[in-house]
């Protein structure tokens, strides 16, 4: 017998307030919520290159 869990988890929902953050993948992010929320899903392999736009 195999067992299978999911661990779902609730949606972030984010601030529209623009403080940008430059990621590693050289996409500039609309604030710390939406780049957090960009590092949950790349597993945490997404990192902050700078404050601020790209």
């Amino acid at each position: 017998m195999t067992f299978i869990s999911q661990k779902k988890t609730e949606p972030i929902y984010c601030e529209k307030l623009y403080q940008p953050f430059c990621g590693s993948d050289g996409k500039t992010y609309n604030n710390k919520c939406s780049f957090c929320k960009a590092v949950l899903k790349s597993r945490g392999t997404l990192r902050m290159k700078q404050a601020g736009v790209c």
